[in-house]
């Protein structure tokens, strides 16, 4: 006859309280990132000042790394990459649909609305997010593991301003001009796909394009490209700056900041796009 296992006796008061607890641990989370944000908004000042040869390493840094494409590349060549993909895939889908209708050359203005608006900035932001953000949070995560954090404190240097706000400027600098080549690309592999597949005349893509197209779009879609990056570099400083658990932590922490950048900026982009453009798109075929 074996012994049954002792259950120590827990109140239904101590139960009701580590469910309490547990359940608001997310919104502490979210509490404690927002605290971090303001924080690093508010040390622009103050690192533009200070912190200014650092800000200017980290941008160039951010867009072009060592080089290499995959592994410690820059922004710039994910960028690209992902233009490319994002306009033929635009051109191939948009065009099968439309040449059903018999209105293949309209694709132009599929390309003028749907990389502009939505894909565009998403695809530069995820570039950034993959390369640029995962890099952050590994390079804050090791920081913090080896106690250089610590240790700055120690010497006077205000960790926020010097390791998170300079990356967060230089991010939002560098994506200036890499979403603006990411837009162009998109739009470029966009029309020569569908010249390759319809065989059609430049003309006719170009007049659908340009009767859609509006300054004021690639003003807008530029804006939601910037609070993209802005949100994913400061989520995925977070992760890296409070990292815990030794070497292993810091993988965690660049899985968990991925994640989280990833399903904010997924969430942002349906208010932004409802909050610039409403529910009518402004695309008009008849009278």
């Amino acid at each position: 006859m074996t012994a049954s296992p002792y259950l120590p006796f827990a109140p239904v008061s101590a139960r009701l309280l580590r469910l309490y607890r547990r359940s608001i641990k997310p919104i502490e989370r979210l509490g404690h990132m927002l605290v971090f944000f303001v924080r690093a908004l508010a040390a622009i000042p103050l690192t533009l000042r200070h912190y200014n040869g650092e800000f200017l390493r980290l941008l160039s840094n951010i867009t072009w790394g060592n080089g290499s494409i995959v592994v410690g590349g820059g922004t710039a060549g994910v960028a690209v990459v992902l233009g490319v993909t994002v306009g033929a895939l635009v051109g191939i889908e948009g065009y099968n649909f439309l040449d059903l209708l018999g209105l293949g050359p309209a694709t132009g203005f599929i390309s003028s609305l749907v990389n502009t608006r939505e894909l565009a900035p998403l695809m530069a932001a995820m570039a950034f997010a993959m390369q640029g953000g995962c890099r952050f949070t590994a390079q804050l995560g090791s920081m913090r593991i080896a106690e250089e954090i610590d240790a700055m404190e120690s010497i006077a240097i205000r960790p926020i301003p010097y390791l998170v706000t300079t990356r967060l400027i230089a991010s939002v600098i560098a994506m200036i001009p890499l979403y603006a080549a990411c837009l162009a690309i998109g739009y470029l592999t966009t029309q020569v796909v569908v010249q390759i597949s319809s065989g059609g005349s430049t003309g006719s893509y170009l007049h659908y394009f340009a009767l859609m197209l509006d300054g004021k779009d690639i003003i807008y879609s530029l804006f939601k490209a910037i609070i993209f990056v802005w949100i994913a570099s400061t989520v995925q400083c977070y992760f890296g700056f409070y990292a815990s658990g030794g070497p292993e932590g810091v993988g965690v922490a660049a899985g968990h900041g991925m994640r989280a950048s990833i399903t904010v900026m997924i969430m942002v982009n349906m208010l932004l796009t409802m909050a610039l453009w409403g529910v009518d798109s402004g695309a008009r075929f008849g009278g």
